[in-house]
């Protein structure tokens, strides 16, 4: 039987951005219709993911997501993103997160993880959840 951390590998950058964004949302077991809508909209935006199946990825990450959960994803994940991706993914990330405007602890804390496992400095991970912090700043929420 396969460990957790051999259990899941996404098979590239693509699937990868989808398990780390899918373990950020769903950390806390709830994934409002808010975060999946800017989910969807993130994906379909991003060239990176013009030609490849993102529901079948999608699929993949859920049930590996509802195996596993988020850090396994994260950990497992993080080494297909292109060094030059990451903050970008990170800033994404954080967007998605605010998106149902409710910050959970687990999600929080799950931030924290997540900067550090793309090997961000700190400095940079602040000044990008300030700069998302402003931009949501007066968002209506439901």
């Amino acid at each position: 039987m396969a460990t957790p951390s051999q259990a899941y590998v996404p098979q590239n950058e693509q699937e990868a951005w989808i398990a780390i964004m899918q373990a950020c949302i769903a950390v806390d077991d709830h994934v409002a219709d808010e975060e999946l809508d800017v989910l969807a909209q993130t994906l379909a935006t991003k060239k990176l993911f013009e030609g490849h199946d993102i529901m079948a990825y999608s699929r993949t990450v859920f049930y590996a997501h509802a195996q596993y959960g988020s850090k396994v994803l994260i950990d497992n994940s993080v080494d297909k993103i292109a060094p030059e991706n990451r903050a970008t993914l990170f800033a994404l990330t954080i967007q998605l997160v605010l998106s149902d405007c409710v910050i959970t602890d687990q999600e929080k804390e799950l931030i924290t993880y997540l900067y550090s496992a793309l090997e961000l400095e700190a400095d940079l991970a602040q000044k990008i959840v300030s700069t998302i912090l402003i931009m949501n700043k007066g968002n209506t929420c439901t």
